[in-house]
């Protein structure tokens, strides 16, 4: 699952709140994300907006959201508007990337496959994205959440 950090920046208003919407739809109808927002920047919103980023969230439910920094009144609205439900609110950056990592990486260990090594085709057992090595002819090679290999080692 790729990753999105957004900055939301001045006003919160109806316009951005559809930009938003807009350009969040744009980039999750091909992949899902785990989309991060940065609310540190917004100085003034609006009701409506809150709802169109809610649109855009609940569009998407395959993709996980998380918001951080948010000042008190907003924090405030977005609890009770029911947002929070949707997109948990966090007071850093780093406790928001921790919950949107915890989520995926729970899923993406579940269950174990089966993949071939990119060298010989010999059929390997894994369990989750993660470096293997082949018992067959020692080939290291990375395998990602979505089951593909690739001919190198992740270093972290």
């Amino acid at each position: 699952m790729k990753e999105l950090i957004v900055n939301l920046e001045g006003k919160l208003d109806l316009q951005l709140g559809a930009a938003f919407r807009e350009k969040i739809g744009q980039v999750l109808s091909s992949e899902p994300y785990k989309i991060l927002l940065d609310a540190s920047g917004i100085g003034d919103w609006e009701l409506g907006a809150l709802d169109l980023i809610r649109e855009a969230a609940t569009s998407h439910s395959e993709s996980k959201f998380a918001v951080c920094n948010l000042v008190q009144g907003l924090g405030e609205e977005w609890k009770l508007s029911g947002l929070a439900k949707e997109i948990p609110t966090f007071s850093s950056r780093e406790d928001a990337k921790s919950f949107l990592n915890r989520e995926s990486d729970a899923k993406e260990t579940a269950s174990p496959g089966f993949v071939a090594c990119p060298i010989c085709f010999q059929t390997l057992r894994v369990q989750g994205k993660g470096n293997y090595r082949c018992p067959a002819c020692s080939h290291t090679f990375y395998l990602t959440a979505d089951y593909r290999t690739a001919s190198f080692e992740k270093l972290f």
